[in-house]
């Protein structure tokens, strides 16, 4: 009877360690998007999230003026389509 409990009891801490191991994970794709993965955008007026590319394309002017990061690289050719796009 002893063995028997000892077993129950033995499951039980490594089933409560498993579940408790489980509310601490940190690996990625758990929480959030991946390590690594970075997506650069922001929040419109209306509190709706566009990525990079979607500011660049429609509200071009005000990437320059609040994340000139985001086109740092940009040919004047670029700039000039995109300024002339909206």
């Amino acid at each position: 009877m002893k063995s028997r409990s000892f077993l129950i009891l033995v499951a039980m801490l490594l089933f409560g360690t498993l579940t408790f191991q489980a509310c601490f994970y940190s690996g990625p794709d758990y929480y959030g998007p991946p390590r690594g993965t970075v997506v650069l955008g922001d929040y419109d007026d209306s509190h709706v999230w566009h990525d990079r590319y979607w500011w660049i394309s429609n509200h071009h002017e005000w990437v320059h003026q609040h994340h000139p990061e985001w086109v740092a690289q940009e040919t004047p050719e670029e700039h000039q389509a995109y300024a002339h796009h909206h």
